[in-house]
């Protein structure tokens, strides 16, 4: 009943009419009195022209540049007409916007240039962000899931037997297949090995001995046995071959410490009461 009430033309007709009376009736007051004014600063009329320029390719003419200013000042008049009204009040997006504007705001206040004593300082308290990763020197003998659908599982014992008593050098004629990327890879870091073999793999191979033969390691494409040679740990390098990122880095803590710190003084201006959901209808109850 109350479903179909609401979806009445005539209804909806005035509740409308309604809201526009009481905008009106806010604006009727308001005029009363003397009138706001809205200054249209030469910087903005000098960037209404920019951004004609941007989309357009050209500069605007007299009428076009008359056309932008009167649609800032129809924009101006809405948007503080519908503040005064309250509009705004519950309009997730513009919170939001009004929101993005403050940390921008926040943002362009922040990061003086940093010094070299702060640079080296940061880089020196966040090493993990910086340190280069291991890298991996290993030959692989490969048996291939595709080929050896039926008899992968056999193929790879009888591999495991050979290679038990193999060093390095081993004939890999006959014994394996071939693998698109070949059999050797020379100081890999395990972020390229996931993106060849998938995770699993790369976890593996970074627990394994060196100097051996082991697995099988199963991966997408099949089996892989493999003989890691050599092992480099990756260290923290200085700060001139990773000065970009640590400067990339250090301006974005300084901004969400600047950003942080205007929000927390500007909450302290409020007195915050959250209510709980249950607390009126509670209280409703209790009446």
């Amino acid at each position: 009943m109350i479903v179909r009430l609401l979806r009445e033309p005539l209804l909806q007709f005035l509740v409308l009419g309604a809201a526009l009376f009481a905008i009106y009736g806010l604006a009727g007051k308001r005029g009363s009195d003397a009138p706001e004014k809205i200054v249209v600063s030469a910087s903005q009329v000098t960037n209404l022209g920019n951004a004609f320029v941007r989309t357009w390719r050209r500069p605007p003419n007299q009428e076009e540049l008359r056309g932008l200013i009167d649609d800032y000042i129809r924009d101006e008049v809405f948007y503080r007409e519908g503040r005064a009204a309250g509009l705004d009040r519950d309009d997730v997006i513009i919170r939001r916007r009004v929101r993005q504007k403050m940390e921008f705001l926040a943002t362009e206040m922040s990061v003086p240039e940093p010094s070299e004593a702060e640079l080296a300082a940061y880089l020196a308290s966040n090493p993990e962000r910086f340190r280069a990763e291991d890298q991996l020197t290993f030959r692989q003998l490969f048996l291939s899931a595709t080929r050896r659908a039926e008899t992968i599982d056999s193929d790879s014992k009888q591999l495991a037997g050979v290679l038990a008593r193999a060093d390095e050098a081993v004939d890999a004629t006959g014994l394996g297949d071939a693998f698109l990327l070949g059999e050797e890879f020379r100081a890999v870091a395990p972020t390229k090995l996931t993106s060849i073999f998938g995770e699993s793999f790369a976890k593996q191979l970074s627990v394994m001995e060196k100097g051996r033969w082991q697995g099988p390691i199963s991966s997408g494409f099949g089996q892989h046995f493999v003989f890691i040679s050599e092992r480099a740990q990756g260290n923290l390098p200085p700060l001139d071959a990773v000065r970009p990122a640590v400067l990339r880095e250090w301006e974005n803590a300084r901004r969400l410490e600047t950003e942080q710190k205007l929000y927390a003084s500007l909450r302290s201006r409020y007195e915050i009461v959250v209510e709980q959901p249950g607390a009126r209808a509670a209280e409703a109850a209790s009446r």
